[in-house]
């Protein structure tokens, strides 16, 4: 029987329910029914799904059960190559078109299509909108299109990739063909934009939360984040693998190197690694041969890896959105995960710059300064930005564990809000705090500001509280920022209201993730923990033994399969296979 003669005598759930078992699953996890259906039905669809909801799978069911064939637009080779091998894997007829096929594959390809011998057809939005290839299409059936990461029609459809900001000319030339968007993180007043763009047809919305549960959301200030960082490795997340993001490209290599040095196992990916550089450091990762990969940007779209354990950001994001789809890196398997993410005043300042520069939302970058100073359940704020209700705090992130400790700052916020008024807004803020705090540096005395009424009338608060201050000031948007170089900053309408006391400004107490101590440093840096670490991440033991258990062995230090089986209760048989006669070799 024809898709066509199927699709008329077969119900639409059942027709999902088929495509979904040759995709080789037996259920529909969250909103993939009711997407799946709609799409099959022939309406356009926008999915808004977090990260690891199984996304791809709607589309492909859906070009699996209706006549045609399914075309996805992906942003990045290396998804198409793992998706088309995944669906080859299952038997079904799936392909990509790209630059990296010579003359004669793509001809091939061209020659398959029109016979119908293509199920689910791949390619980037530059290759989709060659003339050639919109040509060919035209003459062959198509079950759907799906426009997957689809908030890349708004990122990088200006200055960057411009062909996404031309995929609304698909409704144009295909009008009978429904189309699926899709994209882990869009802030809710932007649903509109990207349906616009693509020019979608009165789509079915399916919205779910953008955090899973199972993530524990942490924040720090920065204080030797280097050290900071390895505090974190060798005692909150041990033997587990992760993702490390920096925005600079040397910045991950002197990172990846530095941890080397510590005896943690890490490479580094960024754009300015070759193609194979940047694939040989993903399957090392991929693999368990390395416990830390530390990455731009650059590393994370489209990646599923159900090993990632933790997510560390050394730098800021340059939106909410971004924070929430790199976050969303770990922990797809459900399993508990950690995020991490440090910063400071000046990375605030740095990465306002730097979004200036990039052209970003700028909206969207105070969006993520205003949830990292929050003072509230951190998955409950972000749920209320993707206008997710949730009346209870999540009981594990760091607001929620810590407490809520605040005290009012009101006064101090006035003098400061005073002082920037009286300097016109041109002076930098770390000379303000000075000239709170009543310390004749060079710049106080060469701005003049010893002699200021102010002047020594912040000593109530210490630096690092006045920094903290600041940091609430530009969050809350009573203080605007206009340049770096030369500085410019400006009060907002609505700080009016905060120097009248007409409304109050609390802060709590700024957290500095600890340092180990050095006897504690010592004895996590020692060679035979490292060992043992390094064996466990190149085996993948964490399948096997829990944390608690390899503490165990590094206490017990057995020294033969014997010992060691009765320390874990693995078998020695098991114990073989998983290469632990290289312990003993260390001990």
């Amino acid at each position: 029987m024809s898709k066509a003669a199927n699709l008329a005598s077969t119900t639409t759930k059942t027709l999902a329910q088929d495509a979904l078992a040759r995709l080789g699953f037996e259920h529909f996890i969250g909103a993939q029914e009711r997407c799946a259906t709609a799409l099959i039905d022939g309406q356009d669809v926008l999915a808004l799904l977090p990260t690891g909801a199984g996304k791809s799978v709607i589309y492909q069911m859906a070009a699996l059960a209706r006549p045609g064939v399914g075309v996805v637009i992906s942003p990045l080779i290396a998804i198409m190559q793992q998706q088309v091998s995944r669906l080859r894997e299952q038997g079904i007829k799936a392909e990509f078109l790209n630059s990296t096929q010579n003359g004669a594959e793509q001809n091939d390809l061209h020659w398959r299509l029109r016979h119908g011998d293509v199920e689910i057809l791949y390619m980037s939005p530059e290759k989709l909108l060659q003339p050639s290839v919109m040509g060919l299409l035209e003459d062959v059936p198509l079950a759907c299109i799906a426009v997957d990461e689809a908030h890349c029609v708004l990122r990088w459809g200006q200055n960057f990739r411009p062909e996404y900001a031309q995929l609304g000319q698909l409704r144009q030339v295909f009008a009978n063909v429904p189309v699926i968007a899709l994209t882990g993180t869009l802030l809710p007043d932007k649903e509109a934009s990207v349906s616009d763009a693509l020019g979608l047809d009165s789509p079915f919305v399916v919205r779910e939360d953008v955090m899973r549960d199972n993530i524990r959301l942490q924040v720090s200030q920065k204080k030797r984040a280097k050290h900071q960082l390895l505090a974190f490795l060798l005692k909150e997340v041990r033997t587990q693998s992760g993702i490390v993001y920096c925005r600079a490209r040397n910045k991950t290599a002197e990172i990846a190197h530095w941890l080397q040095e510590q005896g943690i196992s890490a490479a580094c990916y960024h754009a300015n690694l070759s193609p194979e550089q940047r694939e040989q450091a993903h399957q090392r990762f991929a693999s368990g041969d390395v416990q830390v990969l530390v990455a731009t940007t650059a590393y994370g779209m489209g990646v599923d890896l159900e090993h990632v354990r933790f997510v560390v950001h050394l730098d800021l994001p340059l939106s909410i959105e971004s924070y929430v789809q790199e976050v969303g890196r770990a922990g797809r398997d459900g399993r508990a995960a950690n995020a991490l993410l440090f910063y400071g005043l000046q990375d605030i300042l740095q990465t306002w710059q730097f979004v200036q520069l990039e052209q970003s939302d700028e909206d969207d970058f105070w969006a993520l300064i205003a949830y990292l100073e929050s003072l509230e359940c951190r998955s409950k704020v972000i749920g209320g930005m993707f206008d997710e209700m949730r009346e209870q705090g999540c009981g594990q992130c760091d607001r929620c564990r810590r407490g809520h400790n605040q005290h009012n700052v009101t006064v101090a916020a006035q003098k400061f809000l005073s002082l920037v008024h009286r300097t016109k807004g041109r002076i930098p803020f770390a000379s303000l705090i000075a000239t709170l705090l009543g310390k004749r540096t060079k710049n106080v005395l060469e701005y003049g500001l010893e002699s200021n009424a102010l002047f020594a009338q912040g000593k109530g608060l210490d630096e690092v509280q006045w920094k903290a201050l600041v940091r609430s000031l530009l969050a809350k948007r009573y203080l605007l920022l206009h340049s770096i170089m030369p500085f410019s900053v400006s009060l907002a309408e609505k700080s009016r209201r905060l120097l009248r006391a007409e409304e109050q400004l609390l802060l709590g107490a700024d957290h500095f993730y600890p340092l180990l101590k050095e006897p504690e440093l010592a004895q996590l840096q020692a060679h035979d923990w490292q060992s043992l670490m390094q064996w466990s991440v190149t085996n993948k033991v964490h399948q096997f033994l829990s944390e608690t258990q390899l503490h165990k062995i590094y206490e017990a230090r057995p020294k033969s399969l014997a010992a060691l089986s009765r320390v874990t209760g693995l078998s020695k048989d098991l114990l073989q296979t998983l290469n632990a006669e290289h312990l003993f070799q260390e001990y």
